[in-house]
């Protein structure tokens, strides 16, 4: 038994509601969570959408992104049928409709401008979409005059536009290095470097197209000065007519022709051609036949219901040439890429880092024109008519892309997370690109890092809220998430049935779910967690410099580029926020808005641009503190002068670092390698954040005026104790309960050299807020029971633990003795309860009607649904109620005492009623709630509702002979899948906790 003794004066009375706690309590429209809904194939009607919209204003959304696509029939599903065709009068009319019923409602919609992704559709002409570079070669052996027929190079959906025809001396013969007989080897990813492929499938990492092999004297097939345009000298065929020096020549015909890049996933006739996203005159085109007639429909509701035009995630496959990208290269980087362009066909011009140089500062361009011609442009269409725009345009695929670059006019920032699969995406760092939307927040002044959450592929509404959703949902908090955007909620018209039509992937939930009607504390708890995870400003002592290249990613928290984890936490900037947003004082970096940086961590890649060293010496000359070794060189070409610029800068600024760990240059100081942890403790910055104890736990910090916020979670699956170390002093600790919405101080806190250590155990993934508000005042730095100490908890209800109110509450009995900081002692017994509430032996369970289950069935134990020979209830998808009888003693007392109810193993959700009156919903271990206020003497009936989810019943229904009960094109189970824990699967058990006065 559990029993809580008060300790009078051991803990201050709180204060009433501030701000922070009310909306932590209460979460404002701008803290809600939002969702993708989905338009199927843009089957939905007007009844559907209000349906859909009243649903998600019950359970705490604060609005959706309204995207029209398919992806119905992917992975062996069968397809839906389909609906009106995006931006046709019919679908226009259903889009008024939503609008008018979000506007009643107070909902936020943002429109996703095309069918499915990649911006584009059946109207974008050949000349408007994608393109790529295209060639075609000859080989002209011995001088004099030839005419020659080129060859036309490979083309797509007929379209080719040349750039020219350029004729070049071979000094190493015909073959191409790479080939046997050339003995050279080619340059390394050069489909990757060209940007005619796509570096990767998640965030991919820099290094394959930085990695470049060593050079070799004489590897050259030709200079840069040797190279002819010889346009002039042919047709428009393709004939050349020109006089050729003696020697190996190789005629090199070049242009672009489309990408052959497709609108993605889109609903029923919308397929076409995606457009270019380096031309702005493409999206122009796109605009105004597209998006401006439903912006012009939409007037009523623009800045109201309307607020965001968005596009979603590329998966264009590569891109590298456009109309004007020669004029666009050299303004940009200074010098004619025409020269150069036989890189792309293979060779090698003037040496291999030349051409190495070339092929980043041609990837540069491509993603300069895409953040200047397409999301720059965007955002400023969209700000016509008083709109944002919020793309996912930062990846997860390999665009040639500086992804941080493409929010800069973005009204925030949005990356993507994914649930736990079994087979997609099972790694970290394939699954979380939160840190990505946070560092683009920080140093672009956004106010939201949003993220579309808990896609996955596979599970088909197996995704278990505790389990998969609560750890995931905790570790994007810890990457810096504040905006959930909960992919998916389909439109479902009730004549699909349960559970409906459904998208081959995502976590599915709509009002088909089966835990829908208890989806609302859920949604409550992440609500309440982004509230405080947008408050005030992110607290991280290091900003780490990517360098310049492109493609350039943030990948997951824990890649950690500059070394500077554990303890400490970062944000990622990109060159073009370091040279126009990032400034200095006192040595201390900080962005417009008021982000601190103690430190400057320089590319792990060892490369810098010229603009970036220049920055870089005048930060540190002025007292900042950078963290890198003499950088290798810039990524591109740069004139001989800026070469020698370069070089002196470099030399200059690093020479003290000849044998020496810290160097000084000028006001500042440099720290010669790039391990940031090392670093900052050079540096004389302390930990933020550590521990010592049981298990890995990660962290995330902001600070208001009044609050510094952490949230602290377990890493493990399994349960860990440890003691927190906060770089905070002088102010109490509260932990606050998201679920719950509970605060209640730390039972135990001690203040030492300016830290405050709190000593927690915490559940298998358990988390909490650790907030300091209100000054430090008189409490328990220790509490031993019988001689030992007593490590609290994290959540309340076991262990030792702290009330709202700073009472102290333990759940075992024995002699306790608590220090307080004033060098005092406070003494107490707690001995076990004699008369304690008892359930009655007898157990009923009930099911609803129409789903092949008994009405009722009596208990003798708790088990798996799953475990029961009775096929109706084996198979049982939905909500089962269990009912019991709690018989409270005339005479135990229940004033002053708590009683928790502790439910075991739940599978999934659980909705505890006593008296008829409903307690608490339960979603994630521990299954525990306070009862005692709806308890009186006698009997007091018990009903817990427990929810479990599809898979059962969709089984069910593939059994030889079965009645089928559910509807849905998804085909994600055979007869023999294998079946999920359901139910209540162990005894529920009480806590009886008694309030009394120290001696």
């Amino acid at each position: 038994m559990a029993l809580t003794l008060s300790s009078p004066g051991i803990f201050a009375a709180q204060p009433r509601a501030s701000t922070l706690q009310a909306g932590f309590e209460r979460p404002p429209a701008a803290a809600k969570l939002r969702c993708y809904w989905w338009w199927l194939n843009g089957n939905t009607t007007a009844a559907t959408i209000t349906r859909d919209l009243t649903a998600m204003k019950s359970k705490g959304y604060g609005g959706a992104i309204l995207v029209d696509a398919n992806g119905a029939n992917q992975q062996g599903n069968a397809d839906v049928p389909a609906g009106p065709e995006f931006g046709s009068p019919q679908w226009t009319a259903l889009y008024l409709h939503a609008l008018k019923v979000a506007k009643q409602l107070g909902l936020e919609i943002s429109l996703n401008i095309t069918s499915g992704w990649n911006l584009g559709g059946p109207s974008v002409p050949p000349e408007d979409a994608s393109k790529m570079l295209t060639f075609s070669r000859h080989i002209v052996n011995g001088g004099g005059r030839r005419s020659i027929a080129l060859a036309s190079p490979p083309l797509t959906n007929d379209f080719y536009r040349q750039i020219a025809i350029i004729a070049y001396p071979l000094r190493r013969g015909a073959q191409l290095p790479g080939e046997a007989a050339s003995g050279r080897r080619a340059i390394e990813n050069l489909p990757y470097k060209a940007a005619f492929k796509e570096t990767g499938f998640s965030m991919p990492p820099s290094s394959g197209v930085l990695r470049n092999l060593p050079p070799a004297a004489g590897e050259a097939d030709t200079l840069a000065g040797d190279v002819i345009n010889v346009s002039a000298f042919a047709n428009a065929n393709g004939l050349l007519q020109w006089t050729f020096p003696s020697g190996t020549w190789e005629v090199l015909r070049i242009g672009y022709t489309d990408s052959g890049a497709k609108v993605s996933t889109s609903s029923g006739a919308w397929q076409g051609l995606a457009i270019d996203y380096m031309s702005r005159r493409a999206f122009d085109h796109y605009w105004r036949q597209t998006v401006a007639p439903l912006l012009d429909a939409a007037r009523p509701y623009l800045g109201t219901s309307l607020r965001y035009l968005v596009t979603d995630s590329w998966e264009l496959g590569g891109t590298n040439w456009t109309e004007g990208f020669r004029r666009e290269f050299l303004a940009r980087r200074g010098y004619d890429p025409l020269p150069y362009l036989p890189v792309i066909a293979g060779r090698i011009v003037q040496d291999r880092a030349t051409s190495n140089r070339f092929l980043a500062d041609l990837r540069r361009t491509v993603g300069d024109l895409i953040v200047s011609n397409h999301y720059d442009y965007f955002a400023e269409h969209a700000a016509k008519y008083g709109l944002g725009i919020h793309p996912e345009s930062g990846g997860p695929h390999g665009a040639p892309i500086d992804a941080l670059e493409t929010f800069r006019n973005a009204a925030f920032a949005q990356t993507e997370f994914w649930a736990v699969s079994g087979w997609h995406r099972v790694k970290d760092n394939q699954r979380f690109f939160v840190k990505e939307a946070s560092s683009a927040a920080h140093i672009y002044g956004k106010p939201y890092a949003a993220a579309e959450g808990f896609t996955s592929m596979g599970l088909a509404w197996a995704e278990s809220p505790g389990a998969n959703l609560k750890p995931t949902f905790d570790q994007a908090l810890t990457e810096g998430l504040n905006r959930l955007i909960w992919h998916e909620f389909t439109s479902v018209p009730k004549e699909f049935g349960m559970p409906g039509r459904e998208y081959f992937a995502g976590t599915h939930l709509n009002p088909n779910t089966t835990w829908w009607n208890q989806a609302g504390p859920i949604l409550l708890a992440m609500n309440r967690a982004q509230f405080l995870m947008q408050q005030g400003r992110s607290i991280s002592d290091l900003l780490y410099y990517r360098g310049d290249q492109v493609p350039g990613f943030v990948r997951v928290k824990a890649d950690d580029p500059a070394h500077v984890l554990p303890g400490y936490d970062y944000d990622v900037t990109n060159e073009d926020a370091l040279l126009h947003r990032i400034t200095w004082s006192a040595g201390r970096l900080a962005t417009p808005e008021g982000l601190r940086y103690r430190a400057l961590a320089l590319p792990r890649s060892g490369s810098l641009s010229l603009p970036a060293l220049r920055w870089i010496e005048r930060y540190v000359k002025a007292g900042g503190l950078l963290i890198g070794s003499r950088p290798q060189g810039p990524l591109g070409l740069l004139a001989p002068q800026e070469q020698r610029d370069y070089d002196e800068i470099a030399n200059r600024m690093w020479q003290g670092c000849e044998g020496r760990q810290l160097a000084s240059y000028g006001k500042g100081q440099i720290y010669c390698t790039l391990d940031s942890h090392a670093a900052l403790l050079a540096f004389g910055v302390a930990a933020d954040f550590s521990y010592s104890g049981e298990g890995s736990f990660d962290y995330i910090h902001r600070r208001t005026a009044s609050a510094d916020i952490y949230f602290v979670r377990n890493e493990s699956n399994k349960p860990a104790r440890a003691v927190l170390s906060f770089r905070i002093h002088g102010r109490t600790p509260e932990l606050w309960q998201m679920d719950t919405g509970a605060i209640s101080p730390a039972p135990v806190y001690i203040e030492h050299a300016g830290r405050t250590e709190v000593p927690l155990s915490f559940p298998a993934s358990g988390s909490v807020f650790v907030i300091f508000r209100q000054p430090s005042t008189l409490h328990a730095v220790q509490v031993k029971r019988d001689g030992v100490s007593v490590f609290p908890s994290a959540i309340p209800g076991s262990g030792l633990y702290a009330t709202r109110r700073g009472t102290l509450a333990t759940a075992e009995p024995g002699n306790y003795v608590v220090d307080r900081s004033d060098g005092s002692q406070k003494h107490f017994k707690v001995a076990r309860p004699v008369d304690e509430p008892k359930f009655e032996a007898e157990w009923k369970l009930t099911f609803p009607a129409g789903w092949g289950a008994p009405a009722s069935v009596s208990l003798t134990k708790f088990d798996s649904w799953t475990a029961s020979s009775n096929p109706g209830i084996r198979y049982f998808s939905g909500t089962a109620v269990y009912h019991g009888t709690l018989d409270v003693p005339a005479d135990a007392a229940l004033s002053g005492k708590q009683v928790w109810l502790d439910l075991g193993d739940v599978h999934e959700v659980a909705t505890v009623m006593i008296n008829g009156k409903q307690i608490e919903t339960l979603w994630h271990p521990p299954f525990r709630v306070r009862i005692d206020q709806s308890l009186h003497a006698g009997s007091n009936p018990v009903e817990v509702h427990v929810t479990n989810l599809w898979p059962n019943r969709l089984i069910g229904d593939l059994q030889p002979g079965a009645h089928r009960y559910t509807q849905t094109n998804v085909n994600a189970y055979k007869k023999d899948s294998p079946l999920m824990p359901s139910g209540l699967l162990s005894p529920w058990s009480l806590s009886v906790a008694t309030l009394q006065g120290s001696r």
